[in-house]
């Protein structure tokens, strides 16, 4: 995750190196700026405008550590917040490097976690103001965050987190691998699979599925995991808006969620094609593809269930496309929509169990 350090002043840049070489020997890689001044050495972006300089690195960075004073920070940053969801994480480190503060996006941007790296980098002590962190609870977004989880809808988080602190009872439906030791009064811990049996005197209920409800449930967010994979197969020349209308339907027809599609998949030959490289960017998604060899030695393995096509395997050599390719990409994946027909368009979806 690519982190930017700025410095005002050559106490604040000797600062801001140390944390930089820190940084590189844990393997994390951090872009220095400073002013347009003598203490600014190699290797360091130079800016004339403090305010310019952060409006860029606001959409080139995830993380932004700051050596100045915080009224400096707010006042720079304040024209470039829009979104929790999409704010990158923004810490102020005073020059004498006594303390680190999260300012901007705690939970979702990582900056109550980067407040605490720094320290640990510098010895400052970390000031984190985030009201579930105060009271040790699990907060919502955070959860999300960590193991990479989307939130449905994401505007539950701050609803939930006050919950929290306020004492009211949450139930968390969640693996095992997410639940707290020893849990803090008012929150309980399910499996996902006891949902919908939910706790009778839970305000708010929180779930880690990719499945849709049949109908809306009240006071409940969705935390999607990302393990679904569509594969994909298209004729020449078929529009982005038509692919993004077949997989809609698609996740629809296996009552799934899009926030939990990780990735596209097909062969090779399409790797270009216009339609699908532009959906699978609109969705913020990676292309994977695959040789006709990686998808033959899929079938070879894969039983006499899987949809043949010798029309498909005259033109791209092989008689499967978006199969093979769904479970090629899934890793240890299983078929939970087999092959779908749409008007120029073929759509599997894998599920990584």
């Amino acid at each position: 995750m690519k982190t930017a350090l700025f410095c005002l002043t050559a106490s604040g840049y000797k600062l801001a190196l140390q944390i930089k070489q820190s940084l590189a020997a844990r393997g994390e890689q951090a872009d220095l700026y400073a002013p347009s001044k003598e203490f600014a050495m190699h290797q360091t972006y130079t800016f004339s405008s403090l305010a310019t300089a952060v409006e860029e690195a606001f959409s080139r960075y995830r993380r932004i550590i700051m050596i100045m004073a915080l009224g400096i920070v707010v006042r720079v940053i304040a024209p470039q917040i829009k979104d929790k969801n999409t704010d990158p994480a923004v810490v102020v480190l005073d020059e004498a490097g006594e303390h680190v503060i999260s300012v901007l996006s705690g939970h979702l941007g990582g900056a109550n976690e980067l407040a605490r790296l720094v320290a640990t980098l510098t010895g400052a002590r970390p000031v984190i103001t985030t009201a579930t962190d105060v009271h040790g609870l699990p907060a919502v977004d955070e959860l999300a965050r960590v193991h990479n989880l989307a939130m449905d809808p994401p505007s539950a988080a701050r609803v939930i987190n006050t919950a929290l602190v306020n004492g009211s009872t949450v139930c968390f439906y969640v693996p095992n691998l997410i639940v707290q030791s020893n849990p803090k009064s008012g929150i309980e811990y399910r499996s996902p699979a006891d949902y919908p049996n939910r706790c009778a005197d839970a305000w708010y209920h929180v779930v880690v599925t990719n499945r849709i409800p049949e109908r809306e449930v009240p006071n409940t967010v969705f935390l999607r995991p990302r393990n679904l994979v569509a594969g994909v197969g298209c004729r020449s020349g078929i529009s982005e808006d038509h692919i993004l209308a077949a997989l809609n339907t698609a996740l629809s027809m296996c009552r799934c969620s899009l926030l939990s599609l990780r990735a596209l998949a097909t062969i090779d030959v399409k790797e270009k094609e216009p339609g699908l490289r532009q959906a699978a960017k609109r969705l913020n998604l990676p292309l994977l593809v695959y040789s006709p060899a990686q998808l033959n030695h899929v079938l070879q393995h894969a039983g006499p269930n899987m949809a043949h096509s010798a029309f498909v395997q005259q033109k791209v050599g092989t008689p499967a496309v978006c199969e093979p390719a769904a479970l090629l990409a899934s890793r240890k994946g299983e078929l939970l929509l087999p092959k779908h027909k749409f008007q120029g368009i073929t759509i599997a979806v894998a599920e990584d169990r």
